[in-house]
């Protein structure tokens, strides 16, 4: 008989959001996974209480990761005509969707229910798929946490603010930012945004200085790097969010040549 262990996204914020699994399904790296993606293990009388935040609160959502059914599992591998766009695609159903990122996970989702299911392959997490994985959590992660005025980005922390990268140049970190609670959430853990908060675009060709983005380019430049996906678009809340944004920050086209690595966040 499975055991699901339930874990809480960013615990010490107290967000409604949570994920749950039987860990002896999965590869042993599994659980190093989760923690480092921020999602804290939680004790039985925790446990308890996250259910009870689900029956309660319209905006928790839990995500239950399960191995893959041979059902599930030829739907991961199927070859579909919108492989020729990227691995992930999403499927309109009727009352619900279906995330898709090929020969990986089969994410089942609707924004009006709280308890979503991801099938995936036993090595989810792992050092082959971390890329990937961590995408398809963050996917989740951004869906659940718009409704609390919680909008992500792909892309990595710096001291003054943050660098918006491609899923795949980020290694698939996401950065969220609290729009109302005036923080940034990221594997690094929570911070309150600076009052010169700024996002910078990483430009090849630039040498030794920055250039300020106009308030239409960096509208753009984040809506083009937000990380909630969805079949239609951006959605009317999300465009919100990124319009608030890009009035609250300073955006920067900033050398790649002086981008330093997460070993030294400093720019």
């Amino acid at each position: 008989m499975s055991k699901k262990t339930y874990f809480q996204y960013q615990k010490e914020l107290n967000l409604p959001i949570y994920l749950s699994a039987d860990l002896a399904t999965f590869d042993s790296s599994f659980g190093d996974f989760l923690a480092k993606q921020k999602f804290v293990k939680l004790g039985e009388k925790e446990e308890l209480e996250a259910v009870s935040q689900l029956k309660k609160n319209n905006h928790a959502r839990v995500l239950h990761v399960s191995e893959a059914s041979p059902i599930v599992a030829k739907q991961i591998q199927k070859t579909t005509e919108s492989d020729r766009y990227g691995a992930e695609s999403i499927i309109p159903k009727d009352g619900y969707r279906v995330y898709r990122y090929k020969d990986l996970g089969f994410m089942v989702y609707s924004f009006t229910a709280k308890e979503w299911e991801l099938g995936c392959y036993k090595d989810f997490g792992s050092n082959t798929h971390l890329i990937a994985s961590r995408i398809i959590l963050n996917r989740f992660l951004s869906w659940a946490l718009a409704p609390h005025g919680i909008l992500g980005l792909w892309g990595v922390t710096v001291d003054d603010g943050m660098v918006a990268q491609r899923p795949n140049d980020s290694r698939g970190e996401v950065v969220f930012i609290d729009i109302k609670g005036q923080r940034m959430i990221s594997q690094d853990g929570a911070k309150k945004l600076r009052p010169h908060f700024k996002i910078l675009r990483l430009d090849p060709t630039l040498k030794g200085r920055n250039i300020k983005m106009t308030s239409e380019e960096l509208l753009s430049f984040l809506s083009a790097h937000c990380s909630y996906l969805d079949s239609s678009g951006l959605s009317v809340p999300v465009r919100q969010m990124v319009q608030s944004l890009s009035k609250l920050t300073e955006g920067l086209i900033h050398p790649q040549e002086s981008f330093r690595p997460r070993t030294d966040l400093s720019l």
